[in-house]
């Protein structure tokens, strides 16, 4: 689905943009942006966890981020970063495609085979904020065909189209990793100690989340500092521990609600939180829907 009424963002106090908002549950959120529909053909600073592909397919705009200016011309795009702060000024009339993506779409969830043989060293490289992508080489248009396949089925939405963004993205994303292998090569060492950290902090936290732990106990796990902890949550999988340690428990939580009989208190407590309306609230949260409602849904 493309959408072509987009004239604002729905950002948080400090300027992330909600995409999950309008994503309707899908893991990705395309719209077309006009330039002249935005307040002084402008889009003020803002930053969100997915990533983000961008083709202009009429005019320029102005790609700015805290360290660099860039113009993106009709028939060029570029890639974005999860959790890069950015803006755009359009000097000219013009119109772009943006395709925002959560990063656990292509790979699966951090630490899985393919997000870590494919994607991870891309989407959570700390070297690469975003990649001019002109068609003036053979990957580089390669690189453009893909997106514009991604545009037609999104346009069109046929039968599974879903399992076909995903495929499409893939490749795109594998033959980026190539196109910015110079960038992910300074990435490789600090990369690989914050995988190894990670799977310690993640086993803790696999095996404790139903007790009452915190920062202090999955940094405790990695023998590093909960700064360092927290540092380590944002870059790999761009959530601090507390939160992820919330989203896990919802999601055990939603299994044991269709997997067994036992009561929505006795879930609650066996997952780690502190009183059933707490647990509903934070599942209301993550699943639009109370507890309750899912079971009896699913």
């Amino acid at each position: 689905m493309i959408r072509y009424q987009k004239n604002r963002l729905v950002l948080a106090s400090d300027s992330k943009e909600l995409l999950e908002k309008e994503s309707e549950g899908l893991p990705f959120v395309c719209n077309f942006n006009e330039s002249n529909v935005f307040i002084g053909h402008h889009i003020p600073w803002h930053w969100h966890e997915w990533f983000e592909i961008n083709y202009t397919e009429r005019g320029s705009y102005l790609l700015q981020t805290p360290e660099n200016t860039v113009e993106i011309h009709q028939g060029e795009a570029v890639y974005i970063n999860g959790s890069i702060l950015h803006a755009y000024d359009f000097p000219v009339d013009g119109g772009y495609y943006s395709l925002s993506c959560d990063t656990r779409f292509p790979g699966g969830e951090f630490g899985s085979y393919l997000d870590r043989k494919y994607f991870s060293p891309l989407l959570r490289s700390r070297s690469l904020t975003f990649l001019h992508i002109k068609p003036d080489t053979e990957r580089r248009i390669r690189l453009i065909g893909y997106i514009l396949q991604l545009l037609d089925v999104l346009r069109e939405e046929p039968r599974g189209y879903e399992l076909a963004v995903r495929q499409i993205l893939g490749d795109f994303l594998i033959l980026l990793s190539e196109e910015a292998a110079e960038i992910l090569a300074r990435d490789q060492a600090g990369n690989e100690r914050d995988l190894e950290r990670m799977k310690l902090m993640l086993d803790f936290v696999y095996k404790n989340y139903g007790d009452q732990i915190g920062v202090t106990e999955i940094a405790q796990a990695a023998g590093v500092s909960s700064r360092e902890c927290t540092r380590c949550f944002k870059r790999t999988v761009d959530r601090t521990p507390v939160r992820f340690l919330i989203e896990y428990r919802a999601q055990m939580a939603a299994s044991l609600l269709l997997g067994t009989g036992m009561s929505i208190s006795e879930i609650a407590e066996k997952c780690g939180f502190m009183s059933d309306s707490y647990f509903s609230k934070i599942f209301r949260e993550i699943y639009q829907c109370t507890p309750r409602e899912y079971r009896k849904e699913n």
